[in-house]
């Protein structure tokens, strides 16, 4: 009896620490998550990955690129192009000030593809 109590009270925690974060991180980096950010929002994009976001309107974006090649951010509604992201370099912060999905892929990869949603706060 005492075993399993111990076992289910040292569990909990350890349950909770090994639970993925949906939040913003340090830098006001953001890590994937369900739940809309707002303010100004560092995106890290790696080789072979751009992330989805959620923000909120009013919020402002850039990216980080951590790939060990040049990539770009480029709404396919032509609503915003980051140009060209070199290894270790950040683009300038991008506006969302209306609220809908934006479908964006890298010109330099092009399979290489994103949305952002923007809600209303």
């Amino acid at each position: 009896m005492v075993g399993r109590f111990l076992f289910v009270f040292l569990s909990v925690p350890l349950l909770a620490l090994a639970s993925p974060g949906c939040d913003n991180g340090p830098d006001g980096e953001v890590l994937p998550s369900p739940t809309p950010t707002s303010g100004e929002v560092t995106a890290n994009i790696y080789d072979g990955d751009h992330p989805d976001l959620n923000v909120y309107v009013g919020a402002r974006i850039r990216w980080r690129n951590l790939g060990d090649i040049a990539h770009t951010v480029t709404a396919k509604d032509g609503s915003f192009d980051t140009g060209p992201i070199e290894e270790g370099q950040r683009s300038g912060y991008i506006l969302f000030s209306k609220v809908g999905t934006i479908e964006y892929y890298d010109t330099l990869n092009p399979g290489m593809v994103g949305r952002i949603q923007v809600f209303e706060k």
